[in-house]
């Protein structure tokens, strides 16, 4: 009896152990089960995913559409159909549409283009073919890793879950993952070969065209030097103080005829390549404006002056900024700006203020300012402008001949015009007379003097009172 109840007892607790061990194995298999169902961040499992969701999708709707043409006189049929069709249409958005695997690796393609000297010197090329290969390659391993995911899931799943389906549909993208593969292998081979290609042709740019360049610039330079030395040379033998202009004109020719030959050296030097020559001055010509469009205005403004002779060095001129002037003597003429010396002899306005100053105006004034040149008109000859305002009771023809006789004296041909002033109080006489630029101020003053003393001594002529008349207080 007692033997009995202690195998009693041992088969009771051999039970609770098995039981146990059972349930502890379940656990362990549902903990794998949910451990491998967590999918992990991956760009590929992700884009397949969606691509196949979308297909699944379009599947349904072309079915739905099938059958709303079949059920057309079926109306609650129709508007059933109907729904379905603009619920799945709407989950269209929820997916990447068009999206699979060659679309993740169409972006790293790679064209080597014509080596230029910019690239040689930077590696730009090869530096952004490096990138793109190491961004293939976290692209790559990603595949990989993907891949792995699902064979280790499909292997604990035939183990654990014992679903047909679910494992068929891992084995399916197994497969299709296996597949592709060989499209990722070929396109980081083809990264390889593009590498070793752009080596090879950095390489032949290296020997055939960058060499030449450093020779090209070699000789060009090696020109310059002797070039300013005989200049030198030359204008050290031949100086002439008092020809300091002619040395200047032999110099700005010399200079022009050097640049023009070292382009005719450039161009067949580059004759072979002339295509390549041409772009690339353009290139560079492009941006040289832009960069410096000054500059050039004022290289444009020198040769014009050079060859239009409107300038020349001691001409008297006068120019404008805004709403002021300058007048002054022009002192020299150089590739970039001119110098002027401001003189008082002259000037439309009637009060110069900080007379004697030196200004330096760029060429490319010529261009956009207004520029009036003293010297170029015959003799130096303006016409300078006095203004007196008269009564309106006065005989003008004696104004018009006292004015001629008094301009007779200084031998200034002369006219007067009448006019009513702004406020139309008064006669405006505005007198013209024709005078040397270069004693203009002096000769204005001894004019406006004697014409001044010849209308107040002169009892028939009135000039305008400048008192103001005081009002009569009104008792």
């Amino acid at each position: 009896m007692r033997n009995i109840f202690v195998l009693i007892i041992f088969m009771f607790f051999n039970t609770n152990i098995l039981a146990n061990v059972e349930t502890t194995n379940k656990s362990v298999a549902v903990e794998e089960v949910k451990k491998v169902e967590k999918t992990p961040n991956n760009i590929w499992l992700k884009t397949y995913k969606n691509y196949k969701k979308y297909n699944t999708i379009i599947i349904s709707i072309n079915k739905i559409e099938q059958e709303i043409e079949r059920n057309k006189r079926n109306i609650n049929k129709v508007q059933e159909l109907t729904s379905k069709l603009s619920i799945n249409k709407s989950k269209l958005s929820l997916y990447e549409k068009n999206q699979n695997f060659n679309d993740l690796i169409k972006n790293y393609k790679f064209e080597i283009i014509s080596i230029t000297i910019y690239d040689y010197l930077f590696n730009i090329s090869s530096n952004e073919l490096n990138k793109k290969i190491a961004k293939y390659e976290l692209l790559k391993k990603e595949f990989y890793i993907a891949l792995s995911y699902l064979q280790d899931k499909y292997n604990n799943d035939i183990k654990v879950v014992k679903d047909n389906r679910k494992n068929r549909l891992l084995l399916e993208q197994i497969n299709f993952f296996n597949e592709y593969s060989e499209n990722i292998e070929k396109t980081y081979q083809s990264f390889l070969d593009i590498q070793e290609e752009l080596d090879k042709k950095y390489m032949e740019y290296k020997n055939e065209v960058f060499i030449k360049h450093i020779i090209t610039l070699g000789i060009i330079l090696a020109a310059y030097i002797s070039y300013k030395f005989l200049l030198f040379v030359f204008f050290y033998i031949i100086r002439n103080k008092d020809n300091q202009e002619l040395e200047q004109n032999y110099r700005k020719i010399l200079s022009l005829l050097f640049v023009i030959t070292i382009l005719i050296f450039v161009v067949v030097r580059y004759m072979d390549d002339l295509l390549y020559i041409i772009t690339f001055l353009g290139v560079v010509a492009a941006a040289l404006t832009l960069a410096t469009r000054e500059i050039i205005l004022n290289i444009a403004g020198a040769i014009y002056i050079f060859f239009s002779n409107v300038i020349r060095v001691g001409d008297r001129v006068m120019v404008q900024f805004e709403t002021k002037h300058v007048v002054g003597d022009i002192v020299s003429i150089s590739l970039i700006k001119m110098k002027l010396n401001e003189v008082s002899d002259y000037s439309n306005i009637k009060d110069i203020k900080n007379v004697g100053r030196t200004i330096y105006i760029p060429n490319s004034y010529m261009f956009t300012k207004v520029f009036f040149n003293y010297s170029l008109k015959q003799n130096g000859i303006i016409n300078d402008l006095i203004e007196f305002e008269f009564d309106k009771n006065n005989d003008f023809e004696l104004i018009e001949k006292a004015t001629e006789n008094i301009l007779k004296t200084f031998s200034f041909p002369c006219t007067i015009t009448f006019s009513l002033n702004s406020a139309k109080t008064a006669i405006l006489g505005i007198i013209s007379y024709q005078v040397n630029y270069k004693i203009a101020t002096k000769k204005r003053g001894e004019v406006s003097i004697a014409l001044l003393k010849e209308y107040t001594s002169n009892e028939n002529i009135k000039l305008k009172s400048s008192v103001k008349s005081v009002k009569k207080d009104e008792d």
